[in-house]
């Protein structure tokens, strides 16, 4: 008997699918062709999945790498998982805000300035800036 694995439980959570918009697939059996969904998931998954211990084709963590099949999908994860993921996959992206940590702390002050000084105008807190005050002589302009 060739090697095995049982599902872990453990489950892998895509970071984000979408609909792939530069890719269709066709299908032998006639049916129409569509889109492939595109799976982002975190790098722990990602590097579980390329160590085999994650099924490419159903995604199922498993106790054992690159068993002769998936115990779920019954992929043919041994043979075909290794040139499948290389040919499938599409690089890595950066899933996230795409400032920096010291923009959004500025970004934070920025918007903590305005809050209290709508709430100073709201309140009637303004606090009124000197002036000069420049008299003016009658008759004189």
């Amino acid at each position: 008997m060739g090697r095995v694995a049982k599902p872990t439980g453990r489950p892998v959570i895509p970071v984000a699918v979408d609909e792939s918009t530069d890719e269709l697939v066709f299908f032998e059996d006639g049916r129409p062709p569509r889109s492939p969904v595109r799976v982002t998931l975190t790098e722990f998954d990602m590097g579980r999945l390329r160590a085999g211990y994650i099924c490419l084709q159903c995604k199922e963590d498993l106790d054992n790498a690159f068993p002769d099949e998936c115990p779920v999908c019954h992929y043919k994860m041994a043979t075909r998982q290794a040139e499948d993921f290389a040919t499938q996959f599409k690089g890595t992206i950066h899933v996230g805000p795409s400032t920096t940590l010291e923009d959004e702390r500025e970004i934070m002050q920025e918007m903590r300035r305005r809050e209290a000084r709508e709430r100073e105008l709201h309140f009637g807190l303004d606090i009124v800036k000197p002036q000069i005050i420049v008299p003016t002589i009658r008759g004189v302009r």
